[in-house]
C-alpha cells in the first residue's frame, strides 16, 4: 500500500459487504483493503460512551480519490467485544486514522493519550468534528453495532 498517501485526510463512507466492496463510490476507482490503527468513538443515546484506538483492516482505501470505505459490520463486530468497565455504546463512529510515525521516538514509550503523548489524528474530512460538538456529530453519522 506503499502507492496511497495515507496522511492524506479521507472521506469515511461506511458501507456493509461481504468480501469486496466493489469500486470506490465516489469516482470508480481501484479500492485496496490495508491495516491501519483507527480511532473508533462510541455513544449510548445522546451520551458519549469511550473512546478506543483498535487496528484493523476494516478500511478501502481509493487509490484515485481521498475516500476510506468503512466495512461498518466489521468494525461493528470488533466493538461488541469489551472488557469489564469498559463503556462501550451500542453506536459508534470511526474518527480517523492515528499517524503512529508521527509520534517522536523519545514519546513511543508512553501510552497513547496519556499526558504528554497526544494522539496524532488524520481526522476523516466529512466528520466535521469541532472541539466543542463532538456529540453532535456522532448523533449524526453514528453507525450501530452488531451484537
Amino acid at each position: 500500500m506503499s502507492s496511497l498517501n495515507l496522511k492524506t485526510p479521507r472521506e469515511a463512507i461506511y458501507q456493509s459487504f461481504k468480501g469486496h466492496p466493489g469500486a470506490c463510490p465516489k469516482c470508480q476507482g481501484e479500492l485496496l483493503r490495508s491495516t491501519q490503527t483507527y480511532m473508533v468513538a462510541t455513544r449510548y443515546g445522546k451520551e458519549l460512551g469511550d473512546t478506543f484506538v483498535i487496528g484493523g483492516d476494516f478500511g478501502w482505501f481509493c487509490t484515485q480519490c481521498p475516500v476510506v470505505v468503512i466495512d461498518a459490520d466489521r468494525v461493528g463486530e470488533m466493538m461488541s467485544v469489551g472488557k469489564p468497565g469498559w463503556r462501550v455504546g451500542p453506536e459508534f463512529l470511526v474518527l480517523g486514522i492515528v499517524d503512529l510515525d508521527a509520534i517522536p521516538q523519545n514519546k513511543r514509550h508512553l501510552p497513547l493519550g496519556a499526558p504528554g503523548a497526544p494522539i496524532p489524528l488524520i481526522e476523516f474530512s466529512n466528520l466535521g468534528l469541532s472541539k466543542k460538538s463532538q456529540t453532535g456529530s456522532l448523533n449524526k453519522t453514528g453507525r450501530k453495532r452488531h451484537k
